[in-house]
């Protein structure tokens, strides 16, 4: 039997925070993060993380679950958020995912197939990779029928679907053929120009709450540079500023252009997520009537299904 989760995910700065705590103390559930960086402890000004007082009560979980030092994946944030739905669902509740993290929450939902721990073959598209470059790893995936946009941009995760692939030619990167979950899966997202001010916005607040300092005392904790917490937006900008070779301003001026490429991207993965259900806010909107319009589908979708079979936990949700 499939396990229910409502999904809300779309660029940074779209509002999915706001939103998912709001839906989650309405069904008296609780949030999942779906984002890469949240998890690791004391990065919580660059990661945007969930304040006590935006948490509001409402539970978070994989969040501040992580030393800065560990590395963290997409296999594992589907086996962590796995368990959790089930333990939640196990109670009567229906969790909400919110991230912004494409693969990750992709992976989860479509069940996607992870090489084991260790995996054998891991060393052959290393030693490729050091031998041929980058534009060789595209090629081979070329090969194997990836199109243009299937082809991520990171070697590292070329080397990855590469891998995958090896186990699993015939796959569309190793997933299943149909969701492997239940619920809704919402997507925020309004005018490109709107979204780009946003984001602009929270850079200065980040700054101004003190990000330099939050790199410094991570570095000064002894999480090296180069640790996959610090490759972070905002963290990896910082760290030349932090170490006096370029400004503090130009940190955030880069930060800035770096946030907003990363939202396109964001957009540009979620265009292979046919099934999310995109609701735009139009300058202007309140987002009070925004947040209820799509409150109200969630809980439309969580109420029955398309042929009109009560879903179990319609007596969670009030009217």
């Amino acid at each position: 039997m499939k396990g229910t989760v409502i999904t809300i995910l779309g660029p940074t700065a779209s509002g999915k925070t706001a939103l998912s705590v709001r839906l989650a103390k309405r069904l008296g559930s609780c949030v999942i993060s779906g984002d890469a960086f949240q998890v690791y402890r004391g990065m919580d000004i660059g990661t945007a993380k969930v304040t006590k007082e935006e948490a509001a009560g409402v539970p978070h979980y994989l969040v501040d679950c992580l030393d800065p030092r560990e590395p963290y994946s997409a296999a594992r944030f589907s086996e962590l958020a796995g368990a959790l739905i089930r333990k939640e669902n196990a109670a009567g509740r229906v969790p909400i995912i919110a991230g912004g993290t494409g693969l990750y929450i992709q992976g989860l939902l479509e069940g996607y197939t992870f090489l084991p721990k260790g995996e054998g073959r891991r060393g052959r598209w290393h030693a490729f990779y050091a031998a041929h470059g980058a534009d060789a790893l595209r090629e081979e995936l070329e090969k194997r029928g990836r199109a243009a946009d299937e082809i991520p941009a990171d070697p590292q995760r070329r080397i990855r679907l590469l891998e995958v692939l090896d186990l699993a030619p015939d796959a569309r990167a190793g997933k299943s053929s149909t969701l492997v979950y239940d619920g809704p899966v919402v997507g925020l997202t309004m005018d490109r120009a709107w979204l780009y001010e946003r984001i602009n916005q929270r850079v200065d607040q980040m700054i101004a709450a003190g990000l330099e300092d939050e790199v410094r005392r991570l570095l000064k904790a002894g999480v090296p540079a180069d640790a996959q917490s610090m490759s972070g937006i905002g963290y990896r900008e910082m760290i030349p500023a932090v170490r006096g070779e370029i400004s503090a301003d130009e940190a955030a001026d880069a930060i800035r252009l770096h946030t907003r490429h990363f939202a396109k991207r964001q957009l540009t993965w979620y265009r292979r997520m046919p099934y999310i259900r995109w609701f735009e806010r139009k300058r202007g909107e309140s987002e009070d009537l925004w947040y209820h319009t799509i409150e109200q589908f969630i809980l439309s979708q969580l109420k029955g299904d398309s042929n009109g079979r009560k879903n179990e936990f319609t007596g969670r949700i009030s009217e």
